[in-house]
């Protein structure tokens, strides 16, 4: 009868990593070292000595009956895959499933061999390695070839600390997070805009760019600008955090409590930064009870003062088309108006883009048997990478954000790193819509953009183009832009709002209504 060597025992473990069970010393207990030339296990403490475990052919067979099929292994690869890198990827598989690990990690660096880029070769080589440092290096070249390369994305966070093992298996999930509204206001905490040194109220000086008392004339020290290229998130990666997370808060209103006067108010769960009606000291909302607040990346300041505003509106108001709905639209005219400079929360978003562009000649001769026989079939197609950067998406409700987008673009190059006390001067507002809903609008305008710039640059007219483009990667940040909101009162009793860029100066009127 044939015998054969019986397989050491290993465990497959949850993560996927293969653990090789040893073999205690019955001599004095210490662990055996497995001989594979000598086929047998020896102990380095006592030198005992314990013969390999044979099998027969007919227990081989029984084994590996029982042990079934090799289940298929899902490939995830962005892209062609070269013929024999599968090939040896299905090899290494097979001998996972026989549990032979070191025989498995070289296939699978065989077939990075033949291809360098093989997402699933490299990946499998992160979950067998026993390092941190050798897991990083092949997850690193996953991303580096394929960004939204959601298992390297999440076994990246474990890496980092940003999921645990529990959460993992969580974003896995199919079933979406569940939203919980708060019906009583939720405690806060706060911090009050005064002068460390008098206890006066700060106020930001914009033409400067620093924080200052009036009282004292100190000034605060800014952080510096090259802090912000740190707080850009991985949209993907937020995404499946988001996931873990099986609750979401939502916050009707908060309860602020004035650490100057001891007053407390209940205000908008909107409200980020809001001057104290009993004292007129700044408060800025650092953080609720169910800690929903998500602290803003940056801030852009104010170069448009509150007279310049109100001059650029009037500017407005006296424009060509203003005059003649005034001529037909009754007593349109201004009789008073309202002003208030607010910092509103956009999500600002860059993107980098795959765009996918097929040609038509339309000038060919399509039954031109020669021109076909020659390769000229009268359409090309092609592909390449494309960017956009500073696409920003208003997250808020009110005022009206198709009205916000009309203002044009904001300097972001001008953004500070986000603190406090940058809100001394005015009021701001927190992020009413999402950064996984402002997503989705992101992504429609920059595919948008990306069809639209491809056309315009392959396309004549002999030339039909069709483009379509989508998001390999996305990172956001939240920031705070400057803006003028204004409600006009017109002599008729209509209210009509206004808003004014407070970088440019660029009005944009809204329609008018009937007050309330």
């Amino acid at each position: 009868m044939i015998l054969y060597p019986k397989r050491e025992s290993r465990i497959l473990q949850p993560n996927g990593d293969l653990r090789m069970e040893t073999m205690t010393c019955p001599n004095c207990g210490s662990e055996m070292a497995y001989d594979s030339t000598a086929a047998l296990y020896r102990c380095r403490k006592c030198g005992n000595r314990v013969d390999k475990a044979y099998e027969s052919l007919e227990e081989a067979q029984a084994r590996l009956s029982a042990k079934g099929k090799r289940p298929h292994i899902h490939l995830t690869h962005n892209g062609e895959i070269e013929p024999r890198a599968q090939t040896l990827f299905e090899m290494a598989q097979d001998s996972l499933w026989r549990k032979d690990t070191a025989e498995a990690k070289r296939q699978l660096t065989k077939a990075l061999e033949m291809q360098r880029n093989f997402s699933d070769a490299h990946l499998w080589l992160a979950k067998l390695a026993d390092d941190e440092p050798t897991k990083r290096h092949h997850l690193g070249e996953i991303l580096a070839h394929d960004p939204g390369h959601l298992e390297a994305l999440r076994m990246i966070m474990v890496l980092n600390g940003r999921l645990s093992p529990e959460q993992l298996a969580d974003t896995r999930r199919e079933s979406s997070v569940v939203p919980k509204m708060v019906d009583s206001p939720v405690e806060t905490i706060s911090e009050s805009q005064l002068c460390p040194v008098c206890g006066g109220t700060l106020s930001v000086d914009e033409a400067a760019g620093v924080v200052l008392c009036k009282f004292c004339g100190h000034q605060a020290a800014l952080q510096s600008v090259s802090t912000l290229q740190n707080r850009a998130d991985n949209l993907s990666m937020a995404l499946l955090e988001r996931r873990a997370k099986p609750v979401r808060w939502k916050i009707g209103s908060r309860m602020l409590r004035c650490r100057q006067c001891g007053a407390a108010r209940t205000i908008p769960a909107r409200k980020l930064a809001q001057m104290c009606p009993f004292c007129g000291s700044m408060h800025v909302v650092l953080q609720d009870a169910l800690e929903t607040i998500t602290e803003p990346d940056g801030l852009v300041l104010f170069t448009i003062s509150e007279d310049q505003a109100m001059s650029e509106v009037r500017e407005k108001l006296t424009g060509f088309n203003e005059r003649i709905t005034n001529l037909f639209g009754g007593d349109n005219r201004v009789a008073n108006a309202s002003i208030e400079g607010v910092y509103l929360p956009f999500w600002i978003f860059d993107a980098l883009l795959k765009v996918n562009v097929t040609l038509w000649d339309e000038s060919a001769k399509w039954g031109d048997q020669r021109s076909l026989q020659a390769g000229k079939t009268g359409y090309q197609q092609f592909n390449y990478q494309d960017g956009a950067t500073g696409l920003a998406v208003p997250a808020f409700k009110s005022p009206d954000p198709k009205l916000a987008l009309e203002l044009g673009e904001f300097a972001l190059v001008d953004m500070l790193p986000y603190e406090p006390k940058l809100l001394a001067s005015h009021p701001a507002e927190i992020y009413e819509v999402d950064f996984d809903a402002a997503s989705l609008e992101a992504r429609s305008l920059v595919t948008h953009r990306a069809r639209e710039a491809a056309e315009a640059q392959y396309g004549d007219r002999n030339t039909r183009v069709s483009a379509t483009a989508f998001p390999l990667q996305m990172t956001f940040q939240l920031a705070l832009l400057p803006v003028w909101v204004i409600t006009l009162f017109e002599r008729d009793g209509d209210q009509r709002p206004a808003l004014v860029h407070g970088q440019t100066g660029r009005v944009v009127l809204g329609k008018a209504r009937k007050s309330a």
